[in-house]
């Protein structure tokens, strides 16, 4: 069942890559998303803490510097509530060149329900979540984020607390403050974990925002996104931040559509199979 799954997500991918891109193509901007703001943050992991041997990125005491966008999924009007998004880069996190990204989206931190995205109103109340899970070590498990003052059971909207002037109005003061988050691990049951803290810095000029790339398979040792539809989420990221860039030219709508979502599809698919190969290899070596 689970090769089945892997295949099926190898054959949709090219559809997928194809929606996203035009979406992408239409708007001249990010597909999701569209509307953020950045900030320069930075990553601490504890001295003491439960430990990931063989997790370089969260070593006990590590450090990393960060590059955060805060958006609005679906870029509806604010007060609206939308699927409010956190991304977080940590440039060279595994090297020169090799950064780290997350992705994360309104949630809760309720046991099976961390699996799920929900619309929210604040970013500085309730809990987001990866959703899908991430290979950490030897252990398969979602990130969540979860404000450091915000109570982890609450849910993504913070039980019902509206933002005064929408939620990026109230990211702004609350940043301007002092805010920051625990990054933490959970299964499907039970509690979650601490793993690391994110402060949030001073804001991004727009222009540097705007020049942020994300893609959940933007990873390193010992932390891989797991299961066939993240596999989709790569596809779906590279076809929308190809089509953005096609998108800003002129006379690019109609004419590079097609052309950019076959190269994308075809691509993709040679990408996901090498990834299945790999991950029957795992299962029989297991």
């Amino acid at each position: 069942m689970r090769e089945l799954r892997l295949w099926a997500a190898a054959v949709a991918g090219p559809a997928v890559a194809a929606g996203f891109y035009a979406l992408a193509t239409v708007r001249r901007r990010r597909s999701l998303h569209p509307t953020g703001t950045g900030y320069q943050g930075w990553l601490e992991v504890p001295h003491q803490g439960p430990a990931w041997p063989d997790v370089p990125l969260f070593q006990a005491g590590a450090t990393h510097p960060a590059l955060l966008r805060f958006s609005r999924g679906a870029g509806l009007p604010e007060p609206l509530p939308d699927a409010l998004g956190v991304a977080i880069k940590l440039p060279d996190a595994h090297g020169p060149g090799a950064d780290q990204d997350l992705l994360l989206t309104s949630s809760t931190d309720r046991p099976l329900l961390r699996r799920l995205l929900f619309p929210a109103r604040s970013f500085a109340h309730g809990a987001f979540s990866t959703a899908l899970p991430y290979d950490l070590g030897n252990d398969r498990v979602v990130l969540l984020l979860i404000p450091a003052h915000s109570s982890a059971g609450r849910s993504a909207d913070g039980d019902g607390h509206r933002a005064a002037g929408g939620a990026l109005a109230e990211l702004r003061a609350a940043a301007a403050n002092g805010l920051s988050f625990e990054l933490r691990t959970a299964r499907s049951f039970g509690r979650s974990r601490p793993l690391a803290t994110l402060r949030i810095g001073p804001p991004l000029p727009a222009e540097q925002t705007e020049a942020l790339r994300f893609n959940p398979w933007t990873t390193g040792p010992g932390i891989r996104p797991a299961g066939w539809l993240n596999l989709l989420r790569d596809a779906a990221y590279r076809a929308s931040q190809h089509g953005r860039s096609r998108g800003t030219g002129p006379g690019t709508h109609s004419s590079c559509a097609c052309t950019g979502a076959e190269v994308f599809g075809t691509r993709w698919l040679r990408a996901s199979q090498r990834s299945i190969a790999s991950d029957l290899a795992d299962d029989l070596t297991v």
